[in-house]
């Protein structure tokens, strides 16, 4: 099965292409989809998919910038370009970078099968062509081992038994390891084949395993000595040395052990598996079958996720507001282990941050005009939450920026505890203010800081709110606001309840108080 990345930015597209075709009776998969030109290049690093399907216009990068860049890093790249007839002469500049083929929009069923079928053949007969050569009789041990570790390896093994001996590659026990250099954009293979380089020849020299390369990964076939836990930190320092010698980042992820060569691609795919799932691992060094994946700790409905998030957010804005940055890292990490639960992938899970990141900064943006002046090194602080590659490690990113952010905000006397929460109840009166929210983010326990509150002003924190809010009420309907508007301006989503508490509040109904406003 051959993998599919769908690249438009428009949604419709996107859903139609998905289902205008059965891709698994045509032979393909699609592996996920994109919206623009940057997370395209980011899921095709994750997925190094064998088709890509690129629309030609999008806003920002277009189709052409994002082809012309993978082109450099991967001149075998499939790649179809969608296209709409008033950018014809557009699409042909695309035949420069070598894309196979270009669609008009609406996509034809019939010509996009067609083309399917034609690279089938193309990508069959390359995959027959490795298989033969990985059956000549000279081997080399990377050459063996890149053969193993193929799925269908069981079928080559006959031819390979005398190949496999000469190469002493009878062993007691077999773990794949898998390692993926973090390049910087636009670079070329010239680190790749440099840290590769000096790994073959270290582990070569200490016999530690077999260094290969594998897709777009390199990769480690431990001898059985380095499968074990005090010996493996030198195998992994080793690697993190060469890779950061050269200026790099790298991720390393350890398969299952298995018992014989047949199994050696149980071994690999377990290792791609949590390759692709590392963001959600607390893990620095390797991940391996030891390692703690981060678990869907919070019981919560899918449906309801959102409106928890938005309680978060809402917790988030007051304690940067006022300076509780105590309450931010775990206020931060709840948010993550909500989209946990929700079982949101990493791509949704950065892109839900820094929405959610970007509204923060903006809304106190608004409020304070001393942190106008950060803005746009701030929006691109917030892009670096795609460059992140552990969840955890995003958390404290997260934190130290809202922090860095908030600390621009001038407070002179707000150090007061009472004066602080009256200032947000009367700037903020209209919201979803709840003492529990405010207990939160000040660190307090809400019948304590309501006991407090109580003591300061003589009322309770709900009815100090209700007092604000009716007195806000008393000015909109002074001039000339309806009951209903009023209520709802002061954050009244009831009506009949509006009236109930400016009765209790006023000792007389708001029609009435209107009327005798107005005479």
């Amino acid at each position: 099965m051959y993998s599919v990345l769908i690249v438009d930015d428009e949604l419709a597209i996107r859903e139609g292409l998905t289902a205008l075709l059965d891709w698994e009776s045509c032979g393909y998969q699609i592996i996920d989809t994109a919206a623009n030109a940057i997370e395209a290049k980011y899921k095709y690093e994750l997925y190094s998919p064998d088709l890509m399907i690129v629309d030609i216009r999008m806003p920002g990068r277009d189709g052409l910038e994002l082809i012309k860049e993978l082109r450099e890093n991967d001149p075998e790249m499939h790649i179809i370009i969608l296209s709409g007839y008033a950018d014809f002469d557009y699409a042909k500049r695309a035949l420069a970078f070598g894309i196979d083929n270009y669609l008009l929009k609406p996509v034809d069923e019939l010509e996009l099968q067609l083309y399917l079928a034609k690279l089938s053949a193309e990508l069959d007969a390359r995959s027959t062509h490795r298989k033969n050569h990985a059956a000549a009789k000279v081997w080399s041990r990377e050459m063996l081992v890149q053969s193993l570790l193929m799925e269908n390896s069981l079928q080559m093994l006959p031819s390979m038994e005398e190949s496999i001996h000469e190469a002493g590659l009878l062993w007691d026990s077999y773990q794949v390891v898998l390692i993926r250099l973090l390049l910087q954009d636009n670079a070329d293979n010239g680190p790749s084949t440099a840290v590769k380089a000096k790994l073959a020849a270290s582990f070569d020299e200490r016999a530690w395993g077999i260094v290969f390369s594998l897709d777009s990964y390199l990769g480690v076939l431990l001898q059985p000595s380095y499968q074990k836990e005090l010996v493996r930190k030198l195998m992994v320092q080793n690697i993190l040395q060469a890779v950061t010698a050269h200026g790099l980042e790298c991720i390393i992820t350890a398969g299952d052990m298995v018992d014989t060569l047949e199994e050696l691609p149980v071994s690999r795919q377990s290792a791609l598996v949590r390759m692709k799932e590392h963001f959600f691992y607390d893990e620095s060094g390797m991940i391996g079958p030891d390692s703690l994946k981060l678990k869907k700790v919070l019981k919560v409905r899918s449906e309801e996720v959102e409106c928890r998030l938005d309680s978060v957010v809402e917790r988030l804005y007051f304690a940067m507001e006022i300076g509780s940055f105590d309450a931010l890292p775990s206020l931060i990490q709840e948010t993550g282990e909500l989209m946990i639960a929700a079982s949101y992938s990493e791509m949704a899970v950065k892109s839900r941050y820094v929405r959610m990141v970007t509204h923060l900064i903006n809304k106190l943006s608004l409020q304070y005009s001393e942190l106008a002046l950060q803005h746009n090194r701030m929006d691109e602080l917030i892009q670096q939450i795609y460059k992140h590659t552990s969840l955890p490690q995003l958390y404290r990113y997260i934190t130290t920026m809202l922090e860095q952010h908030a600390g621009g905000i001038t407070r002179d006397d707000m150090d007061v505890l009472m004066k602080r929460m009256l200032d947000l109840i009367h700037r903020h009166y209209n919201e979803n203010l709840k003492l529990e929210t405010l207990a939160d983010v000040f660190t307090y326990s809400s019948a304590y800081l309501g006991k407090l509150f109580k003591n300061s002003t003589g009322l309770s924190f709900n009815s100090y709110l209700d007092k604000v809010r009716i007195e806000k009420a008393k000015e909109l309907l002074d001039q000339g606001w309806k009951i209903h508007q009023a209520a709802s301006e002061v954050g009244f989503s009831d009506v009949d309840y509006f009236r109930e508490k400016f009765k209790k509040v006023e000792g007389i109904s708001p029609s009435v108080y209107r009327r005798g406003s107005s005479v």
